[in-house]
């Protein structure tokens, strides 16, 4: 687990000095140690240091005018020895790697490179794996990749770099090419520091963020700097890196499959799921647990619980307000699971500190409220373990959301409306205004399931407040972000959130929050093995047409007793609607109503005192896009804080009123 860095610039030489500031503003990636390599590459070769003499090779590379830097920060998990420091080579030096990530399955590769041939200098590390797997097999490596991964290999030989990311996104890759090279890091902040990278805002991001929540790959916040989809790749020729294109290495085909039994089909989903569990409990270091009290969280804990040699800690966040409250649950579920466990009760100051500090984390604007919790938890568990295990992905792997039921519902009754209605529900929604009550209502007979979940993801009426000159010409990316993989209705909507929900939001929010304080989460339920059988399974065994998850039902019942499993679902929000009318009110209004800031410049005054005012008043909880606000202001401020960055060009933005 890591920090990742690199600038190639074939011809010309770099400023070690300036990648060395890259790599250490992501030291908190990698705190245990950095490692880099430089050289040139007409002579096919490098010189690889550790710190502290990354200084001196850096002083060598500059006056060698070396033309590429890779660049590693260590968070030591597995095999610890300094012998498996990255950046790592193979044995003549041609092919190097920089990766970002755990390979679970890493030891059964090694044993087939090691019969084919290949020699290894460490004890058990995967980078190693990686290296040799990618003379073995080149691209076609990543199909055999079970793991967690941002990736680069540098092929001094072919002239070439590979970048890859993960199946679901869990670990982060940016990078900006041009036509004189390219470079690439695990965060944005590591790509400011070089003076190549231009620190001009996007203005289409902004209204990407207003409308979701979060700014969707490609695109970034920084105008020319882009970021891998999950389950892409790029194949880059350094002498032309512009021409290539990412592709996808991956996806699923929901196909049921009907040649076996319920109890069969029970019995495989609960051997692929200990195994994954099992491949995650890899550590040379301290490891833990998130345990919410909820479905998910509980299973991984259960399965960890019942393959780990010792008791595990298990860790929890909780809230004074009952109704969002699950830390008694992950009480009871610890005392069963016989794990040592901590928890902490947020505050609505907690949460006013870490929006300030979470704004900072992630370079980007960034709101999904969970963040704050989940760093606080992340802070709770650091103190006692270097790895955690959290039970993200059981929603989009067994169809466990409430909005899946409710909106096959209403598909159900759009497919018996007659076709006049539905054809007209499209122009209707063009002559609606956007703020007017019940737009939502018509959005949902638009034909198409696409188009109806599209409102999970999009907020059109916060975007339509937006100033016109700052919103137009905006195209949405994320319909392009999804390809269609069969299966009904409910498999269709596990596989959107899946290809957007997961990378963009979830795995955004717990791989930034984690990294932060130097702790590396692993989410056993994003295997995509495990995806792959669910996929094969009916339906029926997932979701009963009420609820989802019914593979984790029946275990848990069996485990811990019926009342886990019956109660509603809770989720990991905060109680933002009741703090922002009360303890968080004044904080709140004198963030987004700051003149000269950014909420300025893209809101009219009117529409946020209208947002304001309507929350307090109680007609409608509007504390999403009130965070959302929120957030921004705050991210704005620390942009403004950043020297290495300009704002975005006076023209590119519209002024405020």
């Amino acid at each position: 687990m890591c920090g990742i860095f690199g600038q190639i610039t074939p011809g010309r030489p770099v400023d070690p000095s300036a990648c060395l500031a890259a790599l250490n503003s992501i030291r908190h990636r990698g705190p245990d140690g950095l490692g880099i390599a430089a050289g040139r590459l007409a002579r096919q070769a490098a010189e690889f240091a550790r710190e502290p003499a990354g200084q001196a090779l850096a002083a060598r590379a500059a006056r060698a005018q070396a033309d590429f830097f890779l660049g590693h920060r260590r968070l030591a998990v597995v095999d610890l020895a300094e012998e498996a420091y990255q950046p790592m080579a193979n044995e003549d030096g041609t092919v190097w790697v920089v990766f970002n990530g755990e390979i679970y399955n890493h030891q059964g590769l090694r044993e087939t490179l090691a019969a084919r041939g290949h020699r290894f200098k460490t004890d058990h590390s995967d980078t190693e794996t990686l290296v040799h797997g990618y003379e073995q097999w080149g691209e076609q490596l990543l199909d055999r990749l079970r793991g967690m991964f941002a990736l680069a290999v540098l092929d001094l030989r072919r002239r070439r770099l590979l970048l890859a990311r993960d199946r679901f996104g869990e670990k982060p890759l940016y990078y900006r090419r041009h036509a004189g090279g390219i470079a690439f890091a695990s965060e944005i902040k590591a790509l400011r520091a070089v003076s190549a990278i231009n620190g001009e805002v996007d203005p289409a991001a902004l209204v990407d963020y207003v409308s979701h929540g979060f700014i969707p790959a490609p695109r970034t916040i920084l105008a020319g700097v882009s970021k891998l989809r999950a389950a892409e790749a790029i194949m880059l020729r350094l002498d032309d890196p512009e021409q290539a294109q990412p592709r996808r290495y991956w996806g699923l085909t929901y196909l049921a499959e009907s040649d076996r039994g319920e109890s069969r089909w029970q019995e495989e989903f609960e051997e692929e799921l200990g195994r994954a569990v099992r491949m995650r409990l890899m550590s040379d270091v301290p490891l833990g647990l998130f345990l919410s009290g909820g479905l998910d969280s509980t299973t991984v804990a259960a399965e960890a619980a019942r393959a780990a040699a010792k008791p595990l800690r298990s860790f929890s966040i909780g809230f004074a307000d009952p109704r969002y409250d699950e830390s008694a649950w992950a009480d009871q579920a610890a005392a069963r699971l016989h794990t040592e466990h901590h928890r902490r009760i947020v505050s609505p100051s907690d949460l006013l500190d870490g929006a300030e500090a979470v704004a900072g984390i992630f370079d980007e604007p960034f709101a999904d409220s969970s963040a704050v919790p989940t760093y606080l938890l992340a802070q709770l568990a650091r103190e006692h373990v270097t790895v955690a295990l959290s039970g993200d992905g059981g929603d989009e792997l067994l169809a466990g959301y409430a909005r899946y039921a409710f909106l096959e519902r209403i598909g159900r009754r759009v497919d018996r409306l007659p076709d006049w209605i539905v054809r007209a529900a499209g122009p209707l929604l063009r002559l609606w205004p956007e703020q007017v009550k019940g737009r939502g209502l018509v959005e949902l007979i638009r034909p198409g399931l696409e188009a109806r979940y599209r409102r999970v993801f999009s907020d059109d009426v916060l975007r339509g407040q937006m100033r016109r000159e700052a919103r137009c010409g905006w195209q949405n990316t994320i319909p392009q972000a999804w390809r269609y993989e069969g299966g009904s209705a409910i498999d269709r909507m596990c596989s959107m959130d899946r290809q957007v929900y997961i990378p963009e939001d979830l795995m955004v929010k717990v791989d930034r929050t984690t990294m932060y304080v130097s702790l590396e989460a692993r989410a056993p339920l994003l295997d995509h093995k495990l995806f792959e059988l669910t996929a094969r399974m009916p339906l029926r065994l997932r979701f009963d047409g009420r609820v989802g998850k019914l593979p984790f039902r029946g275990n848990l019942a069996r485990l811990l007793g019926s009342e886990f499993v019956e109660r509603p679902k809770r989720g990991f929000s905060v109680p933002l609607g009741r703090w922002f009318r009360h303890e968080l009110r004044g904080p709140l209004r004198d963030a987004v109503l700051r003149r000269g800031g950014i909420v300025a410049a893209l809101f009219p005054d009117r529409a946020v005192r209208r947002l304001l005012d309507g929350h307090q008043r109680g007609s409608r909880d509007q504390s999403p896009r009130l965070w959302k606000l929120l957030m921004l202001d705050a991210w704005e401020r620390k942009f403004q804080q950043a020297a290495v960055l300009r704002p975005a060009a006076p023209s590119r933005l519209p002024r405020a009123a």
